[in-house]
């Protein structure tokens, strides 16, 4: 806990010394890579496609598995200025292996499906950041039964990201996610630092973390990069480490996103 709230002091203390940057109604902003979640919001009648894949590899007790998202989209929609809904699943295939015995073991399939929408609350302007929320919901009954929530599986993420120049960015999350079948809720955070290096090329170096009531903290960073090839279309590429120890995970992951404007109404 001490971690976390240090994470929020540091995102106070950046907050505190940002110039206040107004945001365009028309900025390409995904939510891609990296696990903080920005709270730009899409405008209304704005359809986002983002995708990726990514390889995960961790040891878990005498288990090793490697962990294939060979597909991940998440499709977002603006419903009004400041509400977007949003879909998401993804295609995982996992195989386990016993370092004791030959046997492999190996899983594929759909993930469940999630469902949400991310909410602006605040627009930045002076000492305040961009703050919005965002609600998801898991469903139980798609997807590979393996991987399939017991029950709905709810969460909820307060984000808020500051401009501390033109070239520089941090971004803040915080949330509580329920698995479906426990009433103990997993609290996550992310703490991001973001880097436009020029019209085009963009880095990013964060630490995000799970901890709750049942399991002990686990803390991970991740660094990565983004490519924009024009004002709606972006590549990405990025890798995770787990900071207790980086010999039990790491991850590498890579994708796309791509804005589709509608046209305006007469």
């Amino acid at each position: 806990m001490k971690f976390f709230l240090l994470q929020i002091v540091l995102f106070l203390i950046l907050s505190s010394t940002i110039k206040s940057q107004p945001d365009s109604l028309n900025n390409f902003v995904p939510d891609r890579p990296g696990m903080a979640t920005p709270p730009n919001v899409l405008t209304s009648r704005n359809l986002q496609i983002e995708e990726g894949s990514q390889f995960e590899k961790y040891k878990q007790g005498l288990l090793n598995n490697d962990n294939f998202l060979f597909s991940s989209p998440l499709l977002r929609y603006g419903i009004v200025n400041i509400l977007e809904v949003r879909i998401q699943t993804d295609y995982v295939y996992d195989k386990e292996k016993d370092r004791t015995k030959t046997s492999t073991s190996t899983i594929q399939g759909l993930n469940p499906l999630t469902i949400g929408s991310k909410i602006k609350l605040v627009e930045q302007r002076k000492t305040l950041p961009d703050i919005s929320v965002l609600f998801n919901l898991t469903l139980p009954y798609f997807g590979n039964k393996e991987f399939r929530p017991a029950n709905f599986a709810p969460s909820f993420y307060l984000l808020m990201s500051k401009s501390i120049s033109e070239k520089l960015n941090v971004c803040f999350n915080y949330g509580l996610s329920w698995d479906g079948s426990s009433a103990v809720p997993t609290h996550f955070y992310a703490l991001c630092l973001g880097v436009n290096l020029d019209e085009r090329w963009s880095t990013f170096i964060e630490n995000f973390g799970y901890f709750s009531k049942m399991t002990n903290p686990v803390y991970y960073i991740d660094t990565g990069f983004a490519y924009l090839i024009n004002d709606r279309l972006q590549i990405d590429f990025s890798a995770t480490g787990y900071l207790n120890s980086f010999f039990s995970y790491y991850s590498m992951n890579m994708g796309i996103a791509w804005k589709i404007l509608q046209p305006k109404q007469r």
